[in-house]
């Protein structure tokens, strides 16, 4: 089996071609790889080195579970979904960052016997950060959570500009970001939404399911940039965290998430209460 690197990655696409394989998920260490093509770091020294070399800042996401698992937390597949393959969003990412994943923890999991000899198994709870990392590894900011694409291409171009200043201008440039927020309108309806109702009939039967999608993304951008506005506050203030001293305090005090409790904050019942 072929060591994995970018050099690996691109010899694979030159001579097989793009099309979905285990291979190609293995090389890019992505499930479904097929739909971004792009090359994940998974151990932080090795991401560091290239940035390095590269001169780019690190785009370092901690999740639950992994990103090359299909039931990762729910954050994470949408990502892989929503993010990660939109063109100018996955343009960024390849021509301006190097990538890294961290698994934090197993994501919690359910599964449900059917008692037909089926099962099913869903993820139950579970959060995910982009943390933005200078090529020496110094974290000059945090997407906290899900964000609509826009928003996310946003503050990621906003965050590549922060990667070459120093602490003091990091502080500054936290403190305009705090004073002067990505703006996020109520959005349109989808082209989803709007294909569907061509079809009368069959939008009666799509119309909850895609005006729940379009909520969820919308809630969850306008609750995770309000958790960004903290980020950009304590930055401000001077706050000099390593990535993993941040991550901690992110899921500790904006997710209400701690990775060290078993429970990861869900008020679990004890075993046999009525």
């Amino acid at each position: 089996m072929q060591p994995r690197s970018p050099a690996a990655l691109t010899a694979y696409l030159r001579e097989h071609g793009s099309s979905a394989a285990p291979e190609l998920d293995r090389l890019c260490a992505q499930i479904h790889a097929h739909t971004t093509l792009l090359y994940w770091h998974t151990e932080l020294p090795a991401a560091r080195a290239e940035a390095g070399r590269a001169g780019r800042p690190i785009l370092s996401l901690r999740l639950l579970g992994r990103l090359d698992q299909e039931l990762s937390c729910a954050n994470s597949r949408f990502f892989r979904r929503l993010l990660y393959p939109e063109p100018r969003i996955n343009q960024l990412l390849r021509d301006h960052f190097v990538l890294h994943w961290q698994s934090l923890r197993p994501v919690p999991r359910v599964t449900i016997d059917l008692g037909d000899g089926r099962r099913l198994e869903r993820t139950i709870t579970g959060n995910s950060v982009h943390v933005v990392l200078d090529p020496h590894g110094r974290p000059v900011d945090a997407l906290p959570g899900l964000l609509a694409p826009d928003v996310f291409r946003a503050l990621l171009v906003r965050a590549h500009g922060m990667a070459s200043r120093d602490r003091a201008g990091l502080a500054l440039a936290h403190e305009r970001a705090a004073r002067q927020p990505i703006a996020w309108p109520e959005p349109p309806p989808s082209r989803a939404v709007a294909a569907s109702r061509i079809a009368p009939t069959k939008h009666v039967v799509e119309a909850p399911l895609l005006r729940a999608l379009a909520y969820d993304v919308d809630a969850d951008t306008r609750q995770n940039l309000e958790l960004h506005a903290r980020i950009h506050r304590a930055f401000a203030a001077g706050a000099a965290w390593t990535a993993d001293e941040l991550v901690a305090w992110i899921y500790r005090d904006l997710f209400l998430m701690p990775p060290d409790d078993p429970a990861l904050g869900l008020d679990l019942p004890e075993p046999f209460v009525a």
